[in-house]
């Protein structure tokens, strides 16, 4: 057994001897929305520069968790630190008391989304000086914890109170949840286990649920059971049993969450449905649940986004007002008042007309028709008596549908329509009235208030997955609301929009609005529509709208995120990936302490897997082997390449390899990589490997050599439909060579542009990555140029070697690069950055004042660092290799630049700088490597 897990079961067995079971007291929560279970920020405040949001998922989180308890909780986003860090702060209890005699407790769950936070717990006077009664600074991880400070016994009332949580210590963003604040000490939350359904689908209270609704609900945590009822009736579906299943008892012990009520439900009923938790024998328990209800969708809807157009309209009482629904209160009464109607001129066309568009052509129901209404209309008689409807699918065909009387008006403010005109069956667009008369008989002015027309939903619509989702499984249940009218669903499929459009890639005709769709390749666009068929009906087939999603871009072989420190339950990482300490050869995996996954190094996600290697004593292989408990099928789905990342460290030697299936892939690249510490990948097409691809049973990763010996990090093991390609190194031409500084002794610019550097302070020569490189010594020394011909938004390439004397330098310290005032967008410099969401102290980073990102970590070894920004995007390099891209706004940066030293602080360089060159382009990938010293082609990313 290795050592490191008989050091581990010692400590779990000490862990085990002296824990207990703890007991979570009864408390009084003191706050208002204290776990924001209502959607809302109700109780909630705060100030300075911060943002906060209710949200039911945690997103982008280095470690994805759930809410802690419900479904909501409050994300914060803090830009920028602050000068001091109460100078942002998120509050409660507003205006509250804290109460002469008592000690309180505030706790709160927080999870940051990266790396560590500090913030500051803070009962207080709530008015100037802001007195804490024992505030806290707690330092909050990547990992839900909760987190509390209690105040002393207080010897006087403190009124008003508050809570604030100061937030700007440093940027970053944070959840938090399940707030309480309580008389007492504190007392450890203990979430009991939930033993009674939750989260119905659909939601309760829920609105134009469709009429073949499947019911589902989250089971509760013992439950091997449910019991569905379901009816019409609350008090049947709430009061009914086992024992007494008053006609609702649908299903009884049922092992799926879901529930298909047969047939269809009628539109527009609601409906009321419980489920009951039933527990395993032999007790078999019944936890009864709470009674849910939804709303089934009307068989018709009221048409939107209606444009009216008329023969002619007074001022203020335009054709518009017909359907804007003005006039009109929640009891669907309309008003008197004339502005909130239609009326002609006086002196406008005869015979009147008023025409209404529709955004599409529809299957129509009916019409509801509230006449001209004004306070004196039974006198004026304004309103529409004969009248004449048409209608029209393009506008210009006009098919008569007959001749209506409309009733007339209350001339009261409580006047609910009183006609209705029935157009079930007609299709159009357009429906014009012409008023052949009016009420009055004699007047030359006629008028309605409104109008409503209801259409039949014949067309498929609402699809799932919704219309432009992205990164799809590959596997996909098409759903949709069918037509009114559908006998059968006409699907069109295809990764070719125009034969979806054109109506030539019919996938099935299906007699349900769902369909499931299976072997879909990677990173590929599918197109589809449905056709709503019913040959008896007229027209017999309504197209539908061409919608599309597309599928993840890859398959995660191996992203190393599910393993733990869990031996005897099989976790580890060592585990699954076996090394030198079962196959006999010179690898470890992981390390020999908790935790074994690498947690710091990583490419994506929160874990990374380290390999160390040592093939010496006799051995000249050392091998990770991972065996996959079911072979994996890799050439399904349009996969083409196997893609992983590796990142090396200084003084790396042996030659790196892979197998699949025992088949050996030897890495193409430069030898050296592996001694480079930046991610690189690694691409390998499936089609050259002399394997069964369809059966992939193992996956090696190997290094070789006798006495090769290091570590390396690998990550992010993927498959891909897309070729492997090379990013293959070119010299760049002169062709917009701003500046160059070969640092050979002076500070001559060697781009014949004359942009010469001045020293500044002690300025020396050392040894460089070629000939001589500038010395500076990390206290005064650095190198100015007032401009090199590129300022504001202009394109750019910077491009330098930077060898550092000690990895402790100071956050933001310029190593070389455009630099200016520290105002948003006024620098452009590769710097050794600080610790914010996206940069690490004691890395190098690419730095654009007020956003930044990592490149590499800062060692003692030299290292090849550059950006280009092409008007749009920037780019990041390290050792010749693509760390990143993103389009960045508000490049804006003065002409000056430096080397060692930002205009805006007083932070220098210590170290050695080589081989600067300022381009005003962008360089290209390959470029950029040659630069870097790359002679052979590397790998391209994915």
């Amino acid at each position: 057994m290795r050592s490191r897990a008989v050091w581990l079961m010692v400590v779990l067995l000490v862990g085990l001897v002296g824990s207990g079971a703890g007991h979570a007291q009864e408390i009084e929560n003191l706050l208002v929305n204290g776990n924001f279970e209502d959607g809302t920020e109700t109780g909630w405040g705060g100030y300075g520069g911060h943002t906060r949001s209710i949200v039911t998922e945690v997103v982008g989180a280095n470690i994805p968790e759930e809410v802690v308890e419900g479904s909501y909780c409050m994300h914060v986003v803090v830009p920028t630190a602050g000068a001091n860090f109460w100078d942002a702060g998120i509050q409660t209890f507003y205006s509250g008391v804290f109460e002469s005699g008592k000690q309180y407790t505030f706790s709160a769950w927080f999870k940051s989304k990266e790396g560590e936070l500090q913030l500051n717990l803070k009962p207080e006077l709530a008015v100037d000086p802001w007195t804490g009664y024992g505030a806290e600074m707690v330092t909050i991880t990547e990992e839900w914890t909760e987190y509390h400070v209690t105040t002393p016994v207080l010897t006087a009332a403190v009124n008003p109170a508050q809570i604030s949580i100061h937030v700007q210590n440093q940027p970053g963003e944070f959840w938090m949840d399940y707030v309480q604040f309580y008389v007492g000490e504190y007392v450890p939350t203990v979430f009991k286990p939930r033993t009674t359904a939750a989260d119905p689908s659909p939601a309760s209270g829920a609105v134009d649920v469709p009429h073949d609704v499947i019911l589902a609900w989250s089971p509760g945590v013992f439950a091997v059971g449910h019991d569905v009822y379901f009816g019409m009736v609350f008090d049947d579906v709430n009061d009914a049993s086992r024992a007494n299943p008053m006609g609702v008892l649908v299903s009884q012990g049922q092992t799926a969450a879901t529930f298909d009520p047969p047939g269809l439900l009628d539109f527009g009923q609601t409906y009321y449905w419980r489920v009951d938790e039933v527990n395993a024998a032999p007790d078999s328990t019944v936890f009864k649940g709470g009674v849910w209800s939804f709303t089934v969708e009307p068989f018709v809807y009221p048409v939107q986004n209606i444009i009216a157009t008329a023969s002619s309209g007074e001022a203020g009482a335009g054709p518009e007002n017909t359907i804007d629904g003005s006039g009109l209160n929640a009891a669907d009464q309309h008003s008197t008042a004339a502005t909130d109607m239609w009326l002609t001129d006086i002196s406008g066309e005869q015979p009147a007309w008023i025409q209404y568009e529709f955004p599409e052509v529809l299957n129509l129901h009916e019409m509801w028709v509230w006449n001209y209404n004004v306070q004196f209309e039974l006198v004026l008689g304004f309103g529409l008596k004969e009248v004449t409807i048409e209608y029209s699918v393009d506008g210009e065909e006009w098919t008569a549908l007959g001749d209506y009387e409309f009733a007339r008006a209350t001339a009261r403010a409580t006047y609910a329509p009183n006609t209705t005109v029935d157009l079930d069956g007609v299709v159009a667009k357009y429906v014009r009235l012409t008023a052949n008369s009016n009420w009055s008989g004699m007047m030359p002015q006629s008028g309605l208030s409104e109008v409503r027309f209801y259409y039949k939903p014949v067309v498929a619509r609402e699809p799932v997955p919704a219309d432009g989702r992205t990164a799809l499984d590959l596997a996909v249940a098409l759903d949709w609301r069918g037509g009114r009218e559908a006998a059968v669903h006409e699907i069109y499929f295809s990764d070719d929009e125009q034969a979806v459009i054109d109506g030539t890639a019919l996938l099935d005709t299906v007699a349900e609005s769902r369909y499931d769709v299976e072997g879909l390749s990677l990173g590929t666009t599918y197109y589809w529509k449905v056709n709503e068929v019913n040959e008896a009906a007229a027209p017999s087939v309504w197209e539908g709208p061409v919608w599309s999603f597309s599928t993840v871009e890859y398959v995660t072989v191996e992203d190393f995120e599910g393993y733990g420190d869990d031996i005897d339950g099989g976790t580890a990482i060592f585990q699954t990936w076996i090394d030198g300490w079962e196959n006999d050869t010179g690898s470890t995996v992981g390390h020999l302490d908790m935790p074994f996954a690498e947690r710091i190094i990583v490419r994506s996600g929160r874990q990374s897997m380290p390999l160390f290697y040592d093939n010496t004593n006799g051995l000249t292989i050392a091998e990770a082997v991972r065996t996959f408990d079911v072979p994996q099928d890799w050439s399904a789905n349009g996969v083409r390449t196997l893609s992983l990342y590796f990142r090396g460290a200084p003084g790396n030697t042996g030659q790196m390899y892979l197998k699949i299936n025992n088949i050996k892939v030897a890495y193409d690249g430069a030898v050296a990589d592996i001694a480079k510490p930046v991610w690189q990948p690694w691409n390998v097409d499936l089609s050259a490997v002399g394997t069964n691809l369809r059966s992939v049973s193992s996956l090696t990763i190997g290094i070789e050599g006798a006495g090769a010996a290091g570590v390396l990090y690998f990550d992010d093991i993927r498959l891909y439909p897309k070729a492997v390609e090379y990013v293959t190194p070119v010299e760049p031409d002169a062709a917009g060579l701003a500046a160059y500084y070969a640092f050979d002794g002076n500070l001559s610019d060697g781009s014949g542009n004359g942009y010469n550097g001045v020293a500044n302070g002690q300025v020396a020569y050392g040894t460089g990555v070629t000939g001589q490189a500038v010395q500076l010594n990390g206290t005064d020394a650095y190198v100015s140029v007032a401009g090199v011909g590129i300022a504001g938004a202009a394109p750019r390439t910077i491009s330098g070697w930077a060898k550092a004397d000690t990895t402790s330098i100071p956050a933001w310290t310029n190593v070389f690069g455009f630099t200016g005032a520290g105002v948003d967008g006024q620098h452009f410099d590769i710097q050794a950055v600080g610790d914010t969401g996206t940069t690490t102290l004691g890395y190098y980073g690419l730095h654009r004042h007020g956003w930044e990102q990592d490149i590499v970590p800062i060692d003692l070894e030299w290292h090849h660092l550059a950006a280009t920004f092409d008007g749009a995007t920037v780019s990041w390099y390290g050792d010749g290799r693509p760390i990143g891209s993103a389009e960045v706004g508000n490049v804006n940066t003065p002409g000056e630049v430096r080397i060692g030293k930002r205009q805006d602080n007083d932070n220098f360089f210590p170290g050695l700088v080589d081989e600067v060159r300022i381009y005003d382009r962008a360089l290209s990938d390959g470029e950029i490597a040659w630069l870097a010293g790359g002679r052979v082609p590397a790998h391209k990313p994915m």
